[in-house]
């Protein structure tokens, strides 16, 4: 026996099936009652969402899993050394103050 398609009365009703997930077994209704109520804007971004899904199954997307994206640093190599020796100094400048504060104190 097949199961009847729920109606719903509102949005509200709807939202709260779908909502729950697929443990509802009416949330495939709720969700087409929401798609039939939204707004044009809603239903072009749906669209659109399954185009891009259909897409990437057929692996026709640019910067698809094929493609690697690389990531660069914000800084070039010689800025990295530059900042690291400004940073031996500073510390170095630091313990030798802290050396002559020792030295001083005894």
């Amino acid at each position: 026996m097949a199961q009847e398609k729920v109606q719903f009365q509102s949005s509200a009703s709807a939202l709260r099936a779908l909502k729950v997930g697929k443990r509802n077994p009416n949330w495939v209704d709720a969700a087409e009652y929401l798609i039939n109520k939204a707004s044009p804007e809603v239903k072009l971004l749906l669209e659109a969402a399954r185009e891009i899904e259909r897409q990437k199954m057929r692996g026709e997307l640019p910067g698809d899993s094929s493609e690697h994206k690389v990531t660069t640093s914000l800084f070039s190599p010689a800025q990295w050394v530059i900042m690291g020796l400004v940073g031996v100094v500073f510390t170095g400048l630091l313990i030798w103050i802290a050396v002559q504060i020792g030295v001083a104190a005894c």
